[in-house]
């Protein structure tokens, strides 16, 4: 698609685009490269991070608020069960849902993520001033 455009001008709107995606790619990279010593994916951090504040949330809810299909979520939370890092619990309301909880391991592991994490995010952050993220994020939230 972009391919026609090479050595032309491009228009703002697509340039704009492109170094979001850009700049999207090369921090996700980085926040990746810095769970691999923790043996944890992205998608798996971010459950397991969700869950240390919510722990009363079934696999479709989970799904809704991490932005990922039903089926991938199925298989985020199977992966992390068989490596004994969250269990499902039968929910009380009787339907046929499980609620899935961080097991004491799953709760250990993801503490011991969660500050390199926090650190690497505040330095990716720190070419923008407190007022300018404070900008972006506003921007961005417009575009979602």
């Amino acid at each position: 698609m972009h391919g026609a455009l090479i050595g032309k001008q491009l228009p703002l709107d697509l340039e704009t685009w492109l170094q979001m995606i850009r700049t999207f790619w090369t921090l996700q990279s980085k926040i990746e490269d810095s769970l691999k010593k923790h043996k944890l994916t992205l998608a798996q951090f971010d459950l397991m991070a969700m869950l240390l504040g919510l722990e009363n949330l079934n696999q479709q809810e989970l799904a809704q608020k991490l932005a990922v299909t039903k089926g991938n979520m199925v298989g985020l939370v199977n992966r992390l069960s068989r490596r004994g890092y969250v269990i499902r619990v039968p929910s009380r309301s009787g339907r046929r849902q499980n609620l899935i909880r961080l097991t004491p391991a799953g709760r250990k592991l993801v503490k011991a993520a969660l500050p390199d994490h926090l650190h690497l995010v505040k330095i990716m952050m720190s070419p923008l001033s407190s007022a300018e993220q404070e900008t972006l994020r506003q921007f961005l939230s417009r575009l979602a």
